[in-house]
């Protein structure tokens, strides 16, 4: 499999599918990897489609780097893959804190971001985040046991055990810097103030039963901010990728035709 080598010398592990002209870029949550969107990715319809996933340093198959997680440093990680990959522009696909780095993707270079979708994502503003859950999550750092107490915490619908069991296999692996690193510059950075640059067409998908980000939470802090952003809920919690598979891919490729047509088919009641 493919792997870039990134201007501070760490490589990053990608993986492309499909051969259309138009490119989809996905961005895994905290502690997770490319293989979190496999469920997802079985279910859409890769016709005129090139998806692209990474492992962000420190996750998966990339190397075990403990450093480097500020938010120019992720953005630039992406940017090596997607200039390996070929990808010139792409429609970026972040999930949870990656909502947040998707959206500095789009604020930093917004002719190369065609469009932005983000899954139960992050704001751009800093977010509350009681010291004592940051050492909860922190915690689970290469414990089986805990990190599965911790993601069924985000969970509504029951999961397939090949979906659970990846997902831990690569939790556990990715070291305590690349945990902290992440959580805290999602949790610690404000881009805000650098929205009004990125008119980017977004959805925003949200979980009805999300404890983290709320539907509300998610309209006040990521779609208001956002011109002319839609938000599209579905009946789960945190881990919409892989509680609700096949509906969010339904929802990608509404979006992605409206991309297409000039009409956004992504603005749905709950499903």
């Amino acid at each position: 499999m493919p792997t870039v080598r990134t201007d501070d010398g760490v490589n990053i592990f990608y993986e492309t599918r499909g051969d259309g002209p138009s490119n989809l870029l996905f961005m895994h949550g905290w502690a997770g990897s490319s293989a979190y969107w496999n469920a997802m990715l079985r279910h859409l319809d890769l016709t005129g489609l090139r998806t692209i996933t990474f492992d962000m340093r420190g996750h998966g198959e990339s190397d075990r780097a403990e450093t480097g997680f500020s938010l120019d440093r992720i953005a630039g990680d992406t940017w090596a893959v997607a200039d390996d990959a070929g990808a010139e522009k792409f429609v970026v696909v972040g999930f949870s804190m990656s909502g947040k780095f998707a959206q500095y993707l789009s604020c930093m270079n917004p002719e190369r971001v065609e469009g932005q979708i983000l899954i139960a994502g992050a704001p751009a503003s800093e977010i509350p985040f009681p010291p004592e859950t940051y050492a909860y999550f922190l915690s689970c750092a290469g414990d089986r046991e805990r990190m599965r107490e911790m993601i069924s915490q985000f969970i509504k619908e029951p999961l397939e055990p090949e979906a659970m069991s990846r997902f831990l296999d690569d939790a556990i692996k990715v070291p305590l810097g690349a945990l902290d690193g992440t959580l805290g510059t999602c949790i610690n950075t404000s881009f805000s103030d650098k929205l009004a640059k990125a008119c980017t067409r977004t959805l925003v998908i949200g979980g009805a039963h999300d404890l983290i980000f709320s539907p509300e939470v998610l309209r006040q802090g990521v779609v208001a901010p956002l011109s002319g952003a839609r938000l599209a809920v579905v009946n789960s919690s945190h881990e919409i990728p892989i509680e609700k598979p096949q509906e969010l891919a339904t929802l990608l490729e509404a979006f992605l035709a409206g991309l297409g047509n000039g009409h956004d088919q992504a603005d749905k009641a709950p499903l």
